[in-house]
């Protein structure tokens, strides 16, 4: 030992001789070093060649090395509390023996423990399949550091641990003192056993600190001890790990104080969703009756779910329907009735980056989360959907009962307009198509990919729109005088006419006797080339009298639901343009969030849109607090540069300044610039048509010193950036 903390790294060990090098070997490796660890391999009665490599481990490093073979077989369970028993280490970590770890993934997070005592810190997890992983380097040690005295910081734990790699033992560091003083141990002899020492953890713990680096390799093992065997026994395991969480909180209610009652909801979230939802989402191959008496015992246990605000439509017409197999008998049987009664929803995907699928799929699990009838899901799509992203909006329609079909076409119909769409994506104009790609459809509810569907969409479906082309929402911004619209600024329709095309109920049968949609979108934006809202201010003017113009409720702006810290509400949330935003402290924000997390790619998002709004607010009051101190000095002279717009007047107002007596430039050259510690400027990112940063900055001057950008300090709602 060198000084530093002992670390014990316990590894359950079955049958794994394939595996067990690759893994210790990169405990070998670790910068921490590794004579500071105790690395304890427990066989737990393989019946392959495991048992003599762990031995002859312990032979080759006899002071680092503790092999020991279980007397009674209790699973991964058993070995971890076996190690527990005997380590020494002031702290422990857990590794799966087929599993990898980062080089440095010890010693990031032994600093970050030690940082300020917490009870355990967590790291990133990427998959691999591979026979080893592509490791990078962790070059960028994102923190978050979490003092569970903060109620929702122990709420959005709780909800997370519904994650895989959030609810998993291994992928953290834990103090050893943390795990005696409150006695945690593992269930034996039963699958999930992770789930409930992470949970307990959770709730005993007072300090928690995330990194987010990707430290931790899991190895995706169609061979390993939960992928092995499709079992009816994993599904009752499931309700026996829960059951023994229900006992641990009844049992330690003095330890945990007030934490149940604050968390009721989270807990009993968690629960349905270990024990019953993921029953069956895990296991592909159960019998019926399995899924009735794991229901049966759900219930039974908590008769009062029905109130609590995370779970939605948990009725028993939306529980058969999500699980059941509809689609593929209704395809079996060839039985068209599904069809003939469905909804059926189009959205269009453009998806050249491959990220902007999981928007499409968010506007699909909030529709199917609050709509009982059932529904097909139509993807226009190019060729820029992979495979991947296709399979998981295929699982969103298949867990809920529903249907979906994909409609490939070459977006090369739309000649050289896809390169002037600007800030719009081409995968808007796809909707131009559907009366041509579905000419047996009647009827079908276009929706763009950014909305939040907080209501049953039965009830737009049902709208009777006989005789009209359209059903569709006043756009918000041009029926405030926000802007005018270039069809409107035209004169082809009225201001109090002009809707928003991103949510549309289309009368297809009535569209289709006005002639071809596409032709005549091609030929309106041929004439008029100065539009900017392109298929938008198309529809706008070939359907101007044919349009049902509908209630707000069916599109209505995040952006004022924000400005007026609205609750949640039975509507349609348009995101348009705007991003997922949690600092917004708005409940329609934080359902969003956690509709993003139940689509299949919650986990590889849940840190990204955590980081990116933390990551703004520490941003902002930084920048708010150097401006601060700057201009309360003696003798400091405030310049203002850039137009007249509102982050310019905010700006002026937080620093009571008055806009007519203060110093304004609406445009500099780099000759009229002082640089000097008397001279600050309040500048817009968008001055001088956006050269106003780059002229300041060839000027001498230091962001956040010798200038400070509007937006970076400014509240979104005055001006300031999203994100």
């Amino acid at each position: 030992m060198n000084g530093k903390d002992k670390i014990s790294v316990i590894i359950p060990c079955y049958n794994v001789q394939k595996y067990i090098m690759r893994c210790f070997d990169s405990i070998y490796s670790q910068t921490y070093g590794f004579e500071n660890l105790e690395v304890i391999l427990i066989d737990d009665l393989s019946t392959d060649n495991t048992w003599s490599i762990l031995e002859s481990l312990q032979r080759q490093y006899p002071e680092k090395v503790i092999s020991l073979k279980i007397q009674k077989k209790g699973k991964c369970g058993g070995a971890r509390n076996l190690g527990m028993d005997i380590c020494t280490g002031k702290y422990i970590a857990f590794v799966d023996a087929d599993d990898y770890v980062h080089p440095d993934m010890l010693r990031v997070l032994h600093d970050r423990m030690t940082e300020d005592d917490y009870d355990v810190a967590q790291c990133g997890v990427s998959c691999f399949k591979e026979a080893k992983p592509n490791v990078l380097e962790a070059s960028d040690y994102e923190i978050q550091r979490l003092d569970l005295d903060n109620v929702d910081n122990r709420k959005n734990l709780i909800i997370g641990l519904t994650g895989f790699t959030n609810v998993t033992a291994w992928a953290k560091l834990y103090s050893t003192k943390f795990i005696r003083e409150h006695n945690l141990r593992f269930v034996e002899d039963v699958y999930y056993e992770h789930t409930h020492f992470s949970m307990l953890c959770v709730l005993l713990a007072k300090k928690y600190c995330k990194v987010q680096s990707t430290l931790y390799y899991y190895f995706e093992n169609t061979g390993g001890i939960i992928r092995s065997e499709i079992s009816n026994a994993k599904i009752r395991d499931a309700k026996i790990i829960m059951d023994h969480i229900r006992r641990a909180i009844q049992s330690r209610k003095a330890e945990l104080g007030n934490v149940i009652e604050q968390c009721h909801c989270e807990i009993q979230s968690f629960l349905l969703w270990h024990q019953y939802l993921e029953s069956y989402n895990r296991i592909e191959n159960f019998l019926k009756k399995e899924l009735d008496i794991c229901k049966e015992e759900f219930l039974n246990s908590e008769p009062d779910i029905f109130n609590n605000p995370y779970v939605r439509l948990f009725s028993d017409d939306a529980v058969l329907k999500r699980m059941s197999k509809l689609r593929a008998t209704a395809k079996k049987m060839d039985n068209v009735c599904f069809l003939d009664n469905a909804i059926h929803i189009c959205l269009g995907i453009h998806d050249k980056d491959g990220n902007y699928s999981v928007w499409a799929g968010t506007t699909m699990q909030s529709i199917v989360e609050n709509t009982k009838a059932p529904i097909v899901f139509h993807i226009l799509h190019d060729d820029t959907l992979n495979e991947m992203n296709k399979n998981k909006l295929s699982l969103i329609a298949d867990n809920s009962g529903n249907g979906i079909e994909f409609h490939h076409f070459n977006p090369d119909i739309f000649g050289s307009l896809a390169d002037s769409m600007n800030r719009f994506t081409i995968g808007t104009m796809f909707r131009i198509m559907l009366p041509d790609i579905m000419p047996d459809l009647k009827k079908i509810i276009y929706l763009d990919s950014d909305l939040f569907v907080n209501t049953d969409i039965e009830e737009l479906w049902n709208l009777n729109i006989d005789n009209y082309c359209l059903a569709a929402a006043q756009d918000c911004s041009t029926i405030r005088n926000w802007g005018t619209p270039y069809a409107v600024a035209a004169g082809q329709t009225t201001r109090d006419r002009y809707f928003n095309a991103g949510v549309l109920c289309m009368n297809l049968d009535n569209i289709r006797k006005n002639g071809s949609l596409f032709q005549q979108v091609m030929d309106y934006l041929n004439d008029n080339p100065r539009t900017w809202l392109p298929d938008q201010d198309a529809l706008n003017s070939i359907f101007s009298g044919e349009t049902l113009l509908i209630d707000e409720k069916w599109n209505y702006f995040i952006d004022e639901a924000r400005k007026n810290n609205e609750k949640a509400e039975k509507k349609i949330y348009h995101y348009a343009a705007t991003l997922l935003m949690l600092h917004t402290n708005n409940e329609i924000d934080r359902a969003y969030y956690f509709t993003i997390l139940r689509t299949p790619w919650g986990e590889q998002m849940e840190d990204g849109l955590l980081c990116n709004s933390m990551g703004r607010i520490v941003d902002r009051t930084g920048m708010l607090e150097k401006l601060l101190k700057k201009a309360t000095q003696n003798n400091v002279r405030l310049v203002f540069y850039g137009g007249e717009n509102s982050s310019i007047r905010n700006a002026m107002r937080l620093l009571n300044r008055n806009f007519d007596s203060c110093e304004w430039h609406e445009h500099l050259k780099k000759n009229e610039i002082i640089c000097d510690d008397n001279t600050v400027y309040i500048v817009s990112a968008d001055a001088d048509d956006g050269n106003g940063l780059e002229i300041l900055a060839n000027a001498g001057l230091e962001n956040g010193e010798n200038y400070f950008i509007t937006q970076r300090f400014l509240h979104y709602t005055e001006g300031g950036f999203a994100l």
